[in-house]
């Protein structure tokens, strides 16, 4: 079992990473003009396929990093790298990382965007899948990975949530 402390730090790492909140707009973009029913299926499809993601790498994620040879401290390390980067971008106000015309059309056409871009790589990208994975490679008993699996269950219905509410949230 993992300690108070341990769950408490998981948790607030987890939600920075996941950012549902941050991550309202963009699905409020992303479903922009479609009906409220078909926006809160996306909002609820995302949220189980983020929960579906984030419970394969708690429970199969050791196994997949043996199989390509990474290490752990060799993720943690490019990790890092990946956040410095991305702040280095917001600090100079970088554009890079935003959405074009384009692309919110491209939304628009598609049947759904839910699992990707939304699920994947938005939700639950690399920095997502990693901060699980190394949680879950810190506590490899099978209590702490029922914890770890409980806590991406209650974000994931969170983000179910917040999407559900993105329109009159964003207003």
């Amino acid at each position: 079992m993992m300690t108070e402390a341990a769950l408490s730090s998981f948790v607030a790492a987890l939600f920075s990473v996941m950012n549902p909140i941050g991550n309202v707009g963009i699905f409020a973009g992303l479903t922009e003009g479609r009906d409220e029913a078909q926006t809160r299926r996306t909002a609820w499809t995302c949220a189980i396929a983020v929960a579906i993601i984030l419970l394969i790498v708690t429970w199969t994620g050791s196994l997949l990093l043996e199989f390509f040879g990474i290490t752990v401290d060799a993720l943690r390390a490019a990790g890092g790298v990946i956040v410095f980067l991305i702040g280095l971008n917001m600090l100079n106000n970088n554009k890079a990382h935003q959405h074009t015309p384009a692309e919110h059309e491209d939304a628009k056409t598609r049947p759904s965007v839910a699992v990707v871009p939304l699920a994947i790589p938005i939700v639950a990208g690399p920095g997502t899948m990693a901060t699980v994975l190394v949680v879950a490679h810190q506590d490899p008993a099978l209590a702490g990975r029922f914890e770890i699996s409980a806590i991406v269950l209650a974000l994931s219905a969170l983000i179910g949530l917040l999407f559900s509410f993105a329109e009159p949230i964003s207003k």
